[in-house]
């Protein structure tokens, strides 16, 4: 193989690195470990007593989350999960990732912490994210992002703060399909 690739050009040589990186980045997204969204899901917006607008989502996947999240979930996917989750309450200049954060996932995710308490490491961090995300406190979504970011050596996309509820709207409309 060797032999082969040093007879072709330096251009050849790139293309086929190029090929053969983008293939597996196609194969891991594909087949990876987080779900993807695969129906169209609700959006419910309330006020609370205080006047504040939240946004609720409710999806037709949310029976699957089992099968989404399994108790054997790694520590690494927990992360990935919660981040992902939370770009839909941040400002961010970068997010990569997008899964609708509802509060079976949600449920379902402290049902894995617990689970796995003795194996994650950051154990602490995930419970009080998700205990208060549970609650329908996101008033420390920013924070909680920039926590998870931090655990996974973030250097771009930092939370800037907390996204307003026409921008988390917009940011639904733009990475979940919606029923209208």
């Amino acid at each position: 193989m060797k032999k082969y690739l040093s007879k072709l050009s330096r251009t050849q040589q790139i293309i086929i690195l190029f090929a053969v990186l983008s293939l597996g980045f196609i194969y891991y997204f594909s087949k990876g470990a987080l779900p993807v969204q695969k129906d169209a899901v609700t959006v419910n917006v309330q006020k609370t007593d205080k006047g504040e607008t939240v946004i609720q989502i409710q999806d037709k996947n949310s029976e699957e989350i089992a099968k989404d999240f399994p108790l054997n979930m790694s520590e690494n996917d927990m992360r990935d999960v919660i981040h992902q989750m939370s770009h839909q309450k941040v400002v961010a200049d970068k997010k990569w990732g997008a899964i609708p954060l509802t509060n079976k996932r949600v449920n379902r995710l402290l049902e894995v912490v617990k689970e796995n308490q003795a194996n994650y490491i950051n154990t602490d961090v995930y419970y009080g994210i998700l205990k208060r995300w549970a609650k329908g406190d996101f008033s420390r979504a920013d924070e909680d992002h920039n926590a998870i970011w931090s655990l996974q050596k973030g250097t771009v996309g930092k939370a800037d703060g907390l996204a307003s509820s026409k921008e988390e709207r917009d940011f639904i409309e733009e990475n979940f399909k919606v029923k209208q």
